[in-house]
């Protein structure tokens, strides 16, 4: 009995100690903005953005609001190289603004040859991307 006694209170004590020596753990990281749907449903944000990856949140957290659909939508699609498929997005987003506010009209030849032109002097915003 006295063994016991003196394993369970060593027990004890060693669980007390680890407490308050072992490191804490990292904090969650917040939900971003703009990622939040217009229907109002936080709790449902949250637990979504709890199953993330610390790569998914990377990427989507790096961007700007505007483009932060782009890695979520490679998510979506279950793409294998998440980087590289962001990249390509951000890629595609930036080139079709870019040659719009340049006044080519959307499909037209000029939109068509400025997008390969800007694409071609893209500087992806996550280097190290497998493809």
């Amino acid at each position: 009995m006295k063994y016991l006694v003196q394993l369970c209170l060593a027990l004890g004590v060693a669980m007390t100690v680890s407490m308050f020596v072992a490191p804490e753990r990292a904090h969650a990281q917040p939900v971003p903005d703009c990622i939040d749907s217009p229907d109002g449903k936080p709790q449902a944000t949250a637990a979504w953005w709890g199953r993330r990856t610390a790569e998914e949140k990377h990427l989507i957290s790096e961007l700007e609001c505007k483009e932060r659909f782009i890695p979520m939508v490679c998510i979506f699609l279950w793409e294998p190289d998440l980087r590289a498929c962001t990249n390509k997005g951000v890629a595609e987003y930036r080139a079709d603004k870019a040659c719009t506010a340049k006044g080519h009209a959307l499909l037209s030849e000029a939109h068509v040859a400025c997008k390969e032109e800007f694409k071609r002097s893209f500087s992806p915003p996550f280097p190290g991307s497998t493809s």
